[in-house]
């Protein structure tokens, strides 16, 4: 972002701070749990959990939702294949052995293993105490981003992400492996509309902070409140008009180079940061 009399300001257009990402389209959505083998189809209330750290948080967090476990023939000698397995025999989990073909349809870059896990985290009004975070993808569509986002959300404390039903990228394995873990501990909540979840929110305390390029206030100079619901926009495109103006201020982050913006998650993992700092580091 371009400096003038020692201030910073921001003079084009983008979803956080400036442009559009990169200036490159962005990627095609993927949309709930898509496989090309009927073999490999779920149901519509079960996910594919891939991924070393993702399983290994499954097992330790929902155990008993975990219906069948599929590994690779040759599991034996990939990277901690031989732990997932035995923790996966102990807990009594259904095992499957698989060609690599298989678990390639459900996801090229797994390590060997897959589950099918019942049902997603809940969010739970009782796990949100007295400093809280959440957040609003309005329309996030590629599971990188989304599965970035849930693991920082998921270390910055926060308790929930509500998504929108349509357009935007649900809990796919790209999902899940991105996260690590993450979507273990943060309920990802689709809704038909933001509006009476926000108001909801609203009544409960929260107040709700966009990031844009129209604001005129940093995301450092704001004093948060306890309960922060942040507003993050689609990779292109930014918040909607009717996203914005579900909010009580609009906040941007600073940038030196104008013709560049930040990554969706990048952005959203700063905003975190910050009301994470303040509601458990700033002096009072």
């Amino acid at each position: 972002m371009k400096q003038k009399n020692s201030s910073l300001q921001r003079n084009s257009p983008s979803r956080f701070s400036k442009k559009s990402e990169s200036g490159r389209p962005s990627r095609s959505p993927q949309y709930g749990n898509r496989n090309n083998s009927k073999d490999a189809t779920i149901g519509k209330n079960q996910r594919w959990v891939v991924g070393n750290h993702a399983i290994i948080e499954a097992l330790k967090v929902h155990p008993k939702k975990i219906s069948r476990a599929f590994f690779q023939q040759g599991w034996e000698s990939l990277y901690q294949q031989k732990n997932i397995f035995d923790k996966v025999k102990s807990l009594g989990i259904k095992i499957e052995e698989k060609a690599k073909g298989f678990l390639d349809q459900i996801y090229s870059h797994h390590q060997g293993s897959a589950l099918i896990v019942e049902g997603r985290p809940e969010l739970k009004q009782d796990d949100q105490t007295q400093f809280s975070q959440v957040l609003f993808l309005d329309g996030i569509e590629d599971p990188h981003n989304l599965g970035a986002i849930c693991r920082t959300a998921w270390l910055m404390g926060a308790h929930g992400i509500f998504i929108p039903e349509d357009r935007a990228v649900d809990l796919t394995p790209t999902v899940h492996k991105v996260a690590c873990g993450g979507v273990e501990h943060v309920p990802i909540i689709p809704e038909t509309q933001f509006k009476s979840r926000v108001e909801s929110l609203k009544e409960q305390g929260y107040w709700v902070y966009g990031l844009s390029h129209k604001a005129t206030k940093s995301v450092f100079d704001c004093k948060y409140p306890q309960k922060i619901a942040w507003m993050i926009g689609s990779e292109d495109k930014g918040l909607r008009t009717t996203s914005e103006k579900l909010c009580d201020e609009l906040v941007f982050i600073p940038q030196a180079a104008a013709e560049a913006s930040y990554n969706a998650s990048v952005a959203t993992a700063m905003a975190l940061f910050e009301g994470y700092r303040q509601q458990n580091y700033a002096s009072s």
